[in-house]
């Protein structure tokens, strides 16, 4: 693990240098940071169903957020997190979370860089549970921290008003600390070449994309190195101020493992835009690729105190894509921030390759002067295109919290999981979570917790209840 954590911190090193230059040029920072203190207390900290074992851990989490900008040439932008664990058995742990992201204007308006990091905890194997809090997911045998980086360089032009140009070539690598998940590194190469503002009512544009992945799979038989390239012609027309039509027509070659005799050939989509006003937008299309159909709707309505969105998607994806998606600080539709170690990982199917992901998603928030309500829900039906076995991922989630007094607030949950496959593997969870929250001065805070996990699973010793108390001190600095 530690080569990981040298290769993550030479390169946002090297940035930090670049953008500290820059911020301190301009005198734009803008820091924050904080520290949070908690006694967690579990009945059940083995997360079995026999032989339960109580166990009190002190967790000590550190955070950092990072922003600024230099003279315009230089945007920097980084959040990290740290969380040391001491269990009264001695079983210490420490699990680490960054994002990071840094663009810089190398030529006036024409050479761009950008980088970005990630380290995030994802799990290995889906159908095992990993518990639900970080302190649970680093000790598990089944938690992995992933490690990643990325480096594009772009060039952006412009001929007159006729048309817009950018190219783009990235590298990323991606490490993780367990041996069944494999490394890999990707070199992307894209081209895009789009209409400029001569053109009102209709638009057009060329799109070119490629990319290699090299996965670290000596240890396999399975070859999951994947060549990704294709072409498209798109077109728009904008028949009024609140309705567009969009198509496109295009061609891929793909090269990876898989168990289907097609993998590559002719694709094409088309769909049209509705925005009746300023709080609603509806998406709608329908394409055909090589794996099928591929329908998409994304659907939002605003208003002051509520949001709703769906949408649904089939699309083409990896596993080292999905790992790297899970954000470590998140907003909610009303734009606060979320915790940043309070966040699930992401369902993703063990192993590498491509996947086709066919999603759908919703989410309704309401937030008043004094109560907020959440509700979302997720439904993934995951295929590698190594194999022909489906996993199925359900989940919804219900928030609701309420400031009871100018000092006191209060937050409940119940969230629900599904997931099976075609081995007739299945498990079940439900969890409840209540809290408590009072402010002791302008910059600290005082939390009580409790949670209750009730999880029945078909694979053997993997079902488990569970009660958890957390007390949590945090001061920001």
């Amino acid at each position: 693990m530690h080569k990981y954590w040298n290769e993550v911190i030479r390169y946002f090193c090297a940035v930090s240098l670049i953008g500290s230059a820059g911020i301190a040029e301009a005198g734009q920072w803008r820091v924050s940071s904080g520290l949070g203190v908690s006694e967690r207390y579990s009945d059940n900290d083995n997360l079995t169903a026999i032989d339960k074992k109580e166990k009190f851990v002190t967790v000590i989490s550190p955070d950092i957020s990072l922003s600024g900008s230099g003279g315009g040439r230089i945007n920097y932008d980084v959040l990290a997190s740290l969380s040391h664990h001491e269990s009264n058995d001695g079983n210490d742990s420490t699990n680490p979370s960054l994002s990071g992201n840094a663009n810089a204007e190398l030529v006036d308006q024409i050479l761009f860089f950008d980088l970005s990091s990630t380290i995030n905890q994802n799990r290995i194997d889906s159908f095992r549970s990993t518990g639900d809090d970080e302190v649970s997911r680093n000790r598990s045998d089944n938690a992995t921290t992933t490690y990643s980086y990325r480096l594009s360089p772009y060039l952006t032009g412009r001929i007159n008003s006729f048309a817009d140009m950018e190219l783009r070539y990235s590298y990323d690598e991606q490490w993780n600390s367990d041996s069944e998940v494999s490394d890999s590194s990707r070199q992307a190469l894209s081209f895009n070449l789009s209409s400029g503002s001569d053109f009102a009512i209709l638009d057009w544009g060329l799109v070119g994309n490629y990319s290699k992945t090299d996965t670290d799979d000596s240890d396999s038989a399975q070859n999951n190195d994947d060549d990704l390239k294709s072409a498209d012609l798109r077109l728009g027309y904008r028949l009024n101020r609140k309705l567009r039509f969009r198509g496109s027509l295009g061609r891929e070659w793909n090269d990876f493992d898989s168990a289907h005799s097609d993998v590559d050939g002719e694709r094409w989509d088309f769909g049209l835009t509705w925005t009746p006003n300023k709080r609603t937008t509806v998406n709608v299309g329908y394409g055909e690729r090589f794996f099928g159909d591929t329908p998409t709707v994304d659907v939002s309505y605003r208003r002051k105190k509520s949001v709703f969105t769906a949408s649904y998607e089939k699309i083409l994806t990896d596993a080292r894509t999905l790992r790297s998606e899970q954000g470590l600080f998140d907003e909610d539709p009303f734009g606060n921030p979320i915790d940043p170690v309070s966040g699930e990982p992401v369902f993703i199917i063990a192993g590498n390759g491509q996947i086709v992901d066919e999603r759908m998603s919703f989410s309704w928030s309401r937030q008043g002067k004094r109560t907020s309500l959440t509700w979302n829900g997720d439904y993934s039906i995951q295929e590698p295109q190594s194999s022909r076995e489906e996993v199925i991922f359900i989940s919804s989630r219900l928030e609701l919290s309420r400031r009871l007094t100018s000092k006191l607030s209060v937050d409940t949950s119940m969230a629900w999981e599904n997931q099976e496959n075609e081995l007739d593997e299945e498990f079940e969870t439900w969890r409840f979570n209540m809290g408590l929250s009072r402010p002791l001065g302008s910059k600290s805070n005082v939390s009580l917790r409790y949670t209750y996990t009730d999880r029945d699973s078909d694979v053997p010793d993997d079902g488990y209840e569970e009660s958890r108390i957390v007390l949590n001190y945090r001061i920001n600095f």
